[in-house]
């Protein structure tokens, strides 16, 4: 049986030795990527000097270059995504390295059946985060739910958790992630790709937007077997208050839009966990090295409150 071809999907933003990196793990992939489809948010002409080298034709990987400005990942990847031609979608940032098996490993795992949608890759260099005590209590005691049992899960104001326990099978799972993920063309368009109300440059839970949407279309599983390294360029990012707007602005809108909660129900979940987020950023006061990062991330969620609540709300087309 012929393998369905693949187009590897990069947004990037001033990382060209990431990228580089990046490539080069394609490059030598066991099972083979059709195209590299890059989407240039940066003003530098870096990038394009990487995309060009000719050693990735001399690998038999062809690596093409979408400009998008301003930078933005959601229309980053929209563009990029527009000029692909293959049949299944490997969504990637631009500073992640695949272990050699990755895309082999994906492959398998979607062909566990036609129902399956997506796979998501794990990481090899860090851990999925478990819910603190907080979000325990209300994991607990408010949703009903045993120890571990939200592993997969999306859950309440959108609490997402891997598998932080190593899985000796592919797993379900409820969401996926914009930078470790292989998705069906197919089922992507069908779930109408991603959606249009993010703030600034789309960096926070467009992911699970997009995961929720897939869920409805079929499957997503969690390949534990299919190993990439994430390395957390930090060129190109966002402040922390921004971050933290986007966050909460984009949680919102998600369980409004995407999930269907009335206006009250969404906005209930998004205080909730504005209280709990706020809560322990004022407790990690006392430590003076974390003082103004806790009270920028608290500056950006009122400041998304205050966009949420008034009447004329951004949205981006």
């Amino acid at each position: 049986m012929q393998q369905e071809s693949i187009s590897v999907i990069v947004p990037t933003i001033g990382r060209p030795e990431s990228l580089r990196n990046l490539l080069l793990s394609i490059s030598i992939q066991t099972a083979k990527v059709g195209e590299v489809v890059v989407a240039d948010g940066s003003s530098a002409g870096e990038t394009e000097v990487v995309i060009n080298d000719p050693k990735w034709r001399a690998k038999g990987l062809i690596v093409r270059h979408v400009r998008v400005q301003p930078p933005n990942a959601v229309r980053q990847r929209e563009a990029a995504i527009g000029k692909a031609e293959g049949d299944l979608l490997l969504l990637l940032d631009d500073d992640v390295v695949l272990e050699p098996d990755c895309v082999e490993q994906m492959l398998e795992a979607l062909a566990a059946g036609p129902e399956v949608v997506a796979v998501t890759a794990d990481f090899k260099n860090e851990s999925w985060s478990r819910p603190t005590k907080s979000w325990r209590w209300y994991l607990r005691y408010v949703l009903g739910l045993k120890e571990g049992e939200w592993q997969g899960r999306v859950l309440g104001p959108l609490l997402r958790y891997g598998y932080y326990t190593r899985q000796s099978s592919v797993q379900d799972i409820e969401w996926l992630g914009s930078g470790n993920s292989l998705i069906r063309k197919s089922a992507f368009d069908l779930a109408g790709g991603f959606s249009d109300f993010f703030l600034h440059r789309c960096t926070m839970n467009e992911d699970v937007d997009l995961g929720l949407k897939l869920s409805k279309v079929g499957r997503i599983l969690f390949c534990s077997t299919a190993m990439l390294s994430h390395f957390h360029a930090p060129s190109g990012r966002l402040s922390l208050t921004e971050i933290a707007e986007d966050d909460l602005h984009n949680r919102f809108f998600i369980l409004r839009c995407t999930v269907g909660h009335t206006k009250a129900r969404a906005l209930r979940l998004v205080l909730l966990y504005h209280l709990v987020e706020t809560t322990s950023d004022l407790m990690g006061l006392f430590r003076l090295n974390m003082f103004r990062n806790r009270l920028r991330r608290i500056y950006g969620r009122s400041r998304a409150l205050t966009l949420i609540l008034s009447k004329s709300i951004p949205i981006q087309k």
